[in-house]
């Protein structure tokens, strides 16, 4: 993580700003190899539960060009950076689902959670399953290390002129495609006041537009995508990670019963899937 933060912080080159390790009284980046401390980075952030700011589309723009010249360090930084290796994500999710099933009809009772397990079951197993088909039609996506949790509360705004600055926590770097991250962003920046499952698709637009004018440079292979199937692509990582919260949220209730965040969250994920399946994705 050390070494990703600060190969970063020479590339972005003072236009954006990533937490960086402060120097030890030895002159060292960390002590024992465990632990560190990171400059303080003046600025703002956003609550992602915050659904009382809608982010306008100078923000949007804003925001699109820092995520591009992040993408931008990906893709040409190093090989190390970088695999071929499609992810096997959705194969997990069916069987995952799968298997949950048939344990709970196996029960001689059935509660009300998983009651509604088995009603959303047939559904978000199809949806699982048209996303497997379109990923195994298309040629090989290559997977990054990539931040996978850019929402409001992790992107840095100057106080003064409401411009992005900068990224936080990279704790959770991992490789999957440029598409998780995008996913992750427009469904937490581009979301509807009401109801939040909906993803505002005319500001998703925004975004990517601007996003693609920053990778058309030649130097990133996501632009030679079409706005289109750059879009279509991020509604179906969009609905897989949808998918993916809600078995959480269900193995949650079966293993971690006291984080058990309620039927309710089930619900919410459920929904989101269902409505980027039938509304976002035809756009």
């Amino acid at each position: 993580e050390l070494k990703y933060l600060i190969d970063l912080n020479k590339y972005l080159s003072n236009e954006y700003r990533v937490p960086i390790p402060i120097l030890t009284i030895n002159g060292e980046k960390h002590v024992n190899e465990k632990y560190w401390l990171y400059e303080y980075i003046d600025g703002k952030v956003y609550s992602d539960n915050d659904v009382t700011h809608l982010f306008d589309e100078k923000e949007l723009i804003s925001l699109a060009k820092l995520i591009s010249k992040y993408h931008q360090f990906l893709i040409t930084h190093s090989q190390t950076l970088s695999t071929n290796k499609k992810t096997t994500t959705r194969e997990h999710l069916i069987n995952e689902l799968k298997q949950s099933t048939e344990l709970i009809t196996n029960r001689d009772g059935i509660d009300l959670v998983n009651q509604y397990y088995l009603g959303c079951y047939p559904l978000l197993k199809r949806l699982l399953e048209e996303s497997l088909s379109r990923q195994e039609k298309s040629s090989i996506i290559r997977s990054y290390l990539i931040h996978r949790n850019l929402r409001p509360s992790k992107i840095i705004w100057s106080k003064t002129t409401n411009e992005v600055i900068g990224i936080l926590d990279f704790e959770n770097i991992n490789y999957d495609t440029l598409w998780r991250d995008l996913a992750v962003c427009l469904s937490t920046f581009c979301t509807s006041s009401s109801p939040s499952i909906i993803t505002d698709v005319d500001r998703m637009r925004i975004f990517i537009q601007e996003y693609m004018k920053q990778m058309s440079g030649g130097i990133a292979k996501v632009s030679s995508q079409t706005e289109q199937e750059v879009f279509h692509l991020i509604v179906d990582e969009i609905i897989l990670c949808a998918c993916e919260d809600f078995t959480f949220i269900y193995w949650q209730y079966i293993h971690q019963n006291e984080k058990f965040q309620g039927i309710k969250a089930l619900e919410f994920y459920y929904k989101r899937a269902l409505w980027h399946a039938e509304h976002a994705i035809k756009k």
